[in-house]
């Protein structure tokens, strides 16, 4: 795994430079996981299906290229969270990095509106530990290595503090507060993702 910081230098991007896999074994890369994506991914999944235990969450929003206008099509989303428990549940059969991300995973692959969705359960934080819940992501862009993003984070979290807020504010934190609005059953959020350069 290689660190590199773009500009600016608030932001840090982690890079897997692991070809891809066949789904068999674990990479040295343990975030990774677009390469994985089935070959049927769509703009939309769900990686919770109805009987995971949890409050139910929708995400939305649109990928964009680095200008922050035009959306990005064929671009990889790659999400992976804990249950509410806390935990990164497994069933046993995983493959890759499913093996440590447990089965709570899923990907997405955007169309030529940019456009992505997907539903899960809220996750919790780690047993014992400070840091607020949150759904990791990655993205993979065609052409281009892999890389981290900033995780989704919930602004009802209790963990959440007010400097995180204000540092997400500032861009220079591994995540962003996602402000979430019930609907039905679900509690809806948006996040627009706009790419590096």
């Amino acid at each position: 795994m290689k660190l590199l910081l773009s500009l600016p230098l608030t932001i840090i991007l982690f890079y897997c430079s692991q070809a891809p896999n066949n789904n068999e074994t674990q990479t040295d890369c343990e975030w990774c996981g677009a390469n994985e994506a089935p070959d049927n991914t769509t703009s939309n999944t769900v990686i919770a299906g109805k009987n995971e235990a949890g409050e139910r969450i929708k995400i939305t929003g649109t990928v964009y290229k680095s200008d922050g206008i035009t959306p990005a099509e064929n671009v990889v989303l790659y999400l992976y969270h804990t249950n509410a428990k806390g935990i990164y549940p497994r069933r046993g059969n995983e493959k890759g990095n499913g093996k440590r991300h447990g089965y709570l995973r899923g990907w997405i692959k955007t169309e030529a509106n940019g456009k992505y969705s997907f539903e899960t359960i809220k996750p919790a934080a780690y047993p014992g530990r400070t840091e607020p819940a949150h759904i990791h992501i990655t993205v993979k862009e065609p052409n281009k290595p892999e890389y981290w993003l900033k995780s989704y984070l919930f602004e009802d979290d209790d963990l959440l503090t007010d400097k995180d807020r204000k540092s997400d504010a500032k861009g220079d934190r591994f995540y962003h507060v996602i402000d979430l609005r019930s609907k039905d059953d679900l509690m809806i959020g948006s996040r627009d993702i706009r790419l590096r350069n």
